[in-house]
Parts: structure tokens; C-alpha cells; sequence
């Protein structure tokens, strides 16, 4: 089988599987993770400025063979100076925040993959006198999984820092007065304040710097590590090469046969998203929610990531429901998703949100109804899906992070069946508007990095369009299926950063 799958099946004895895999098994208790890396970064004028750059994070010590490694989230503080900041506003009062990317990769004895860690954010910090900033960075991790025993290293690579720069807000009492010499009819003292600067830094790690992130030790049936020297205890580097950089993620032996004795595939394959098609839709400004005063938005080129997702659609008035995106047909459609158009940012960290944008499509789906209580209904059902506008707002703690995407969906129904014998609806049944769709998700629930569970209720418009030779059947399938109240849940798998294949998600529990 394809290593495709969102449940893990062996490739080969001892091989690797990275990427966003939700795998079956209770989660490994956590430990504590702290690195300090030195890292050179490219300045303005091209000179190399060391950097150190403090991780910190949790990693289970240890986990079963198959079983789903599953970080927390990652923080990264780095410190910038040596001119790294010049561009951005540099006056009392301004602030640096962005966003930050790492090409990390994992291995466990002679197998390795690209294990990207992408869409960490910081809160805007305030930049010193002298022109540095400590700026930490956080982000959700994607998981990995082991097909055999032996430890799996974790290493860390380059880095990519967005950084946005804010000036002091008016009437900072921050800034500094104004200099009493200076000219009241200056033109250049009465310009406007400074607009955001914005500067991109490539960084790599020094010269015999040890890129060990983290190991997790995977022991054998005998309970001692079935390979790797270093166990986590000791935070050794076990046989993985730091900085070896294998397959992408979901795509690591993608030719190799499967191991004799292992289980047929229980999910289907997600259909990757397409290199270098990022979302060209802009955000529904209806759908936008208006930031508190005293905030700073920030308009960037995005992150263009790849996600999936999988939903159950409850219908109020049949007590029946259908399935978006089975997660156990064949394949699976994805959702493209360009991370960070916009950026809400506010001194004193108080407020920051982003809003994303995503496209999608969805496979038809089949459901079958008691109409009316009696009647046995099969049908196939097309989803129409514009761009979804996905907005976060968080205060000063992760624990008020909240999303809302909310997108327009209209339906056709098609190859219906009433107790088996087949109803001709003609090919434009169809609901006469498209439906309203607002979900919403909070952490620890759901988190867009790292995905999770949304809800909505929805109401369905009436039907339109139905039925030929002049038998007009909107009004039974709006008697049936349309009003108020129907219930959506998806769960999304976590994002990962092209090129990449993202997880397989689970069906809700609804379904």
C-alpha cells in the first residue's frame, strides 16, 4: 500500500514513517525538552550575524513500535541583533513579531524524512535601545511514527524568520518627546507615523553545532531499544544523521512493498495538494471581525500549507446524516490553505489574531433517509464549496485562542432511490441558494496549526430545479431536507507546509 494512509501499516522492517499520521494507541507520557542552538543569519548587507536561538518543547521519552510520536507544542526564542532589525522601526515603543519555519528532519537508523515545523508566530515584543529583540516564536508540531524498534531523532535545520515591525502607537508615552529645536513647520515632523516595515532573515546552524533536537526512544519486543545508541534518557543522537533530509513527509518509500503480516490499509489516501497553487482568493471582508482599537494589521504573502479534513452533515428533519470526505474511501480530497494573509498585532500583546484563506473541494457523498419516517431514501449529494475565510483571535493567553471559517455551500442531488426504485430528479436539483456555513472552534478543542474539531449549525435552503417531464419535486425535497438546525461536525488533521501530503482525519464521533 501507499504510505499515504492516515493509519500507519510497516513499509519495511525498521522503516520510517514521518508526517502528520493520528495513529491508534494512548499518548506517551511527556518530557521536558530544552536546547540551545547557534544558528548564523543573513543581515541586511549581507554579513553573517551569529544568532542563539533557545528551544524548548516536550517529546515523549519513549513510545511503542507503530505508535504515533506526538510533540507538544515547540517554542523558539531568538535573539536579534548585529543589524538583523535595521529596516524596521526602530524608536522607543516599537515592536518585532512575525512568523517562523523550520526545515527540520527526522530519522531512525539509516531512514529519513523532511519533518517541517511551519506557521509559528510570535507576539509582537519590544525592541531594546541598542536595536535586539528576543523574539519567541510558538507553534504546534505534526506527530511521526515509527514502523520498527530502534531511536528516532529529531534535528533541527535552517530557519526562516518573517518579521513584521510596528512603530510606537500615537501617544505612546514610550516615544520620546519631540526634539524642542526641531522646526514646528517641518514637513517631515508632521509626516505620518511610520507604516509596519517588514524584513525576512534565512538562517542556518553554525559550524559544528549539534542540530539534536530530541530522541524518542522505540523499543524493541524485548523492551530494549531495538537500535540507536543514545537513548532519550541521555539525549543521544542514536543512529539517525543530524540534518539528513530524506523523503517529504507522506512520501517516504513511496515504491517500497509492505511488510509480510501486515493489516490492510482501514483509511484511504489524501489526495496531496498541488505544488506551487497557493489559495488566490481573498478574504470575505463580511466574514472579517473588526480587531480591538489600538492594534496594527499586517498584510503578508501568506504560508501556503496543506491540510484535510472530514465531516458528518446531521439532517434535524430526517434524523439522518451523511459523511463529507470519508475518511475510508479510496482517496481523499485536500484543503489548501495560505496561512497568515493578515496578521492583527497590539503592543503589549493584549490582542493578536490572523486570517487565513482556504480552498477546497469535496467528493460526492451517498446518504440514505427514513423520509418522513417510512420511506427508505438513497441519494448522492455534490458539494459546491467558494473560499473559506478562516479568522483567530487570542488575547495575552493560549487558552482564549478561538477560529471562525465560515464559507458558502450549495448542494445538487443527484441518482435518487425511494425504496430502492430510482427517482428522476433531473440534473440541476439543487438548493435554491447556497447554504451559510460558520464554524467555530476554541482551544484545546481546536488550534488551525494543529487542527482539531469545528462545529456549526446550518439551515438549509428550500430546493429548486427538481424533478423532469414537468413533475415538479422542489417541494418534497424542501418539505424533507431543508430549515434550521442541522448539525455539521469536522475534525482537521494538522497543517503541513509544502510539499507535503497531509493526515488522514478522523471521522467525528457523531458520525
Amino acid at each position: 500500500m501507499s504510505p499515504r494512509t492516515g493509519r500507519l501499516t510497516g513499509i519495511a522492517a525498521g522503516a520510517l514513517v514521518a508526517g502528520l499520521l493520528p495513529a491508534a494507541g494512548s499518548a506517551a507520557e511527556e518530557g521536558a525538552v530544552s536546547v540551545s542552538a547557534g544558528y548564523v543569519c543573513a543581515g541586511a548587507d549581507g554579513a553573517a550575524v551569529d544568532v542563539p536561538v533557545e528551544f524548548t518543547g516536550s517529546f515523549p521519552a519513549s513510545v511503542r513500535s507503530g505508535e504515533a510520536i506526538r510533540p507538544g507544542d515547540l517554542t523558539m526564542a531568538a535573539t536579534l541583533g548585529g543589524g538583523l532589525l535595521d529596516g524596521l522601526p526602530a524608536e522607543d515603543g516599537a515592536t518585532v513579531g512575525g512568523t517562523a519555519s523550520a526545515a527540520m528532519s527526522v530519522a531512525q537508523g539509516r531512514e529519513s524524512a523532511d519533518y517541517p515545523w511551519a506557521g509559528a508566530t510570535a507576539e509582537p515584543v519590544q525592541v531594546s535601545a541598542d536595536g535586539t529583540a528576543t523574539v519567541p516564536f510558538s507553534g504546534g508540531m505534526s506527530s511521526a511514527t515509527a514502523g520498527g524498534a530502534g531511536d528516532v531523532v529529531f534535528t533541527l535545520g535552517p530557519l526562516t524568520l518573517e518579521l513584521q515591525g510596528t512603530p510606537p502607537a500615537p501617544g505612546d508615552t514610550s516615544s520620546p518627546p519631540a526634539d524642542p529645536a526641531s522646526p514646528a513647520d517641518d514637513p517631515a515632523a508632521q509626516a505620518d507615523p511610520v507604516g509596519p516595515g517588514a524584513t525576512t532573515l534565512t538562517c542556518t546552524l553554525a559550524d559544528g553545532q549539534d542540530g539534536t533536537l530530541a530522541t524518542v526512544a522505540v523499543p524493541g519486543e524485548s523492551g530494549t531499544p531495538g537500535g540507536g545508541d543514545g537513548g532519550a534518557d541521555d539525549g543521544g543522537a542514536g543512529q539517525g544523521t543530524p540534518g539528513a533530509t530524506g523523503e517529504r513527509p507522506g512520501g517516504a518509500g513511496a515504491d517500497a512493498d509492505a511488510a509480510p503480516g501486515d493489516e490492510p490499509a482501514e483509511t484511504g489516501d489524501v489526495t496531496p495538494c498541488p505544488p506551487g497553487q497557493p489559495p488566490t482568493a481573498e478574504l470575505d471582508p463580511d466574514r472579517l471581525i473588526e480587531p480591538p482599537p489600538g492594534t496594527t494589521t499586517l498584510t503578508l504573502p501568506g504560508v501556503y500549507t496543506c491540510t484535510a479534513a472530514a465531516g458528518v452533515v446531521n439532517s434535524r428533519k430526517l434524523n439522518g446524516a451523511l459523511i463529507a470526505n470519508d475518511p475510508h474511501a479510496p482517496t481523499l480530497d485536500s484543503v489548501r490553505v495560505l496561512l497568515n494573509k493578515q496578521m492583527i498585532i497590539s503592543p503589549g500583546n493584549f490582542y493578536n489574531g490572523t486570517r487565513n484563506v482556504a480552498e477546497f473541494t469535496l467528493p460526492d457523498s451517498e446518504a440514505t433517509f427514513l423520509t418522513f419516517g417510512f420511506m427508505p431514501v438513497t441519494g448522492k449529494v455534490e458539494f459546491t464549496n467558494e473560499p473559506m475565510t478562516i479568522v483567530t483571535e487570542q488575547g495575552s493567553s493560549i487558552d482564549t485562542n478561538e477560529t471562525t471559517a465560515g464559507f458558502y455551500q450549495a448542494l445538487r442531488i443527484y441518482d435518487v432511490k425511494v425504496n430502492g426504485v430510482p427517482l428522476d430528479v433531473g440534473g440541476e436539483c439543487r438548493t435554491s441558494a447556497p447554504l451559510d456555513v460558520v464554524l467555530k472552534g476554541k482551544y484545546p478543542e481546536y488550534r488551525v496549526f494543529t487542527g482539531g474539531t469545528l462545529r456549526s449549525l446550518v439551515t438549509v435552503p428550500p430546493f429548486t430545479g427538481c424533478g423532469t417531464g414537468g413533475e415538479d419535486l422542489d417541494a418534497l425535497f424542501t418539505s424533507a431536507l431543508s430549515g434550521p438546525g442541522n448539525y455539521v461536525e469536522l475534525k482537521q488533521s494538522p497543517l503541513c507546509t509544502m510539499p507535503c501530503t497531509p493526515a488522514v482525519p478522523e471521522l467525528p464521533a457523531h458520525g
